[in-house]
């Protein structure tokens, strides 16, 4: 069955602004579409709220507005503090779906991730400076090499690897991308001078098995890594083909393996630091002055501003 892909045109909030801000948290995320139409067996999308917006794996919205929305929003949220200028994109969709790409084009001439990366660009060179996290699992990507290249002071390019094992990947990811794609993505653009983060997650294996996808993806040329082991599900009967909920969240993971990925930041003696910060509530309607604990994010690869407690 084709899957359906929708165009969304009644305007909406281009960033949303999250609730809690701390060391590993981003002030911002911004979504491109709505669904996802790779049908990863562990995804979050195939649980309430999210799949009473589009019938899970069958169907995908592409939000057309939101270019002239973003670029709104830079501009109302240009006098912030520089630490909270930090946005992940795509952190609930797939900006970078096949089908979804093709359509969009066909029928309105229009390519809205690229749009988006232009905006973002654009107010960088104009002084709004945004750090920019573009999440991602498809190869589809490698399409806007050049723009991100180009923008490589102000991108981090967030890779989903979860195994190494096709055959496994197979079994959890639906019609994603395979992993020998996503590992030449990997190359070509940490040879770009693009910084790469693998995103291990989730992760099904021991830590050897972590080890393992770290070292490879670093040889390739990433220079961060992040990992959380399987949540939401039952990894053993997702193996299986079979959909059995854990009742919970689980956010196991093997921390000292993360590197430039939030981990605590070591100056030339082994020491951590903070800094005083001007934090929002919940709700953003005031701010206060937080002691935050300084973290490695491997910001100072992409450029040399000063980012607060993000090093």
């Amino acid at each position: 069955m084709q899957p359906k892909v929708i165009f969304h045109n009644k305007p909406g909030i281009a960033l949303t602004k999250q609730k809690n801000v701390g060391l590993n948290d981003f002030p911002f995320t911004l979504n491109v579409g709505i669904g996802c139409i790779f049908s990863c067996g562990y995804c979050y999308l195939q649980n309430p709220p999210f799949c009473y917006h589009t019938d899970w794996g069958k169907e995908a919205k592409i939000k057309t507005w939101i270019p002239d929305k973003l670029d709104k929003e830079l501009t109302k949220y240009q006098s912030l503090p520089q630490h909270l200028k930090r946005v992940q994109v795509n952190p609930a969709t797939e900006g970078y779906l096949p089908q979804v790409m093709s359509e969009t084009k066909k029928q309105l001439n229009r390519d809205i991730m690229a749009e988006v990366l232009e905006v973002f660009d654009q107010h960088w060179q104009n002084g709004n400076k945004w750090m920019v996290h573009l999440l991602t699992k498809s190869h589809m990507i490698r399409k806007h090499l050049p723009i991100i290249a180009k923008m490589k002071e102000q991108v981090q390019l967030e890779l989903t690897i979860t195994t190494l094992d096709e055959n496994i990947a197979r079994k959890l990811e639906g019609f994603a991308p395979t992993v020998k794609k996503r590992l030449e993505i990997i190359k070509d653009f940490s040879q770009a001078g693009i910084f790469v983060r693998v995103m291990c997650m989730p992760f099904i294996g021991d830590k050897n098995d972590a080890i393992r996808v770290r070292d490879k993806c670093f040889n390739l040329g990433a220079k961060g890594f992040k990992h959380k082991a399987m949540n939401y599900f039952d990894d053993q009967e997702l193996l299986k083909g079979n959909l059995v909920k854990k009742g919970g969240k689980h956010n196991t993971v093997f921390s000292d393996l993360y590197v430039k990925s939030g981990e605590d930041f070591l100056d030339a003696k082994g020491n951590t630091s903070s800094v005083t910060l001007s934090m929002p509530d919940k709700k953003w309607q005031s701010f206060s002055n937080k002691i935050m604990t300084v973290v490695n994010s491997g910001y100072a690869d992409c450029n040399n501003l000063n980012w607060g407690y993000v090093k």
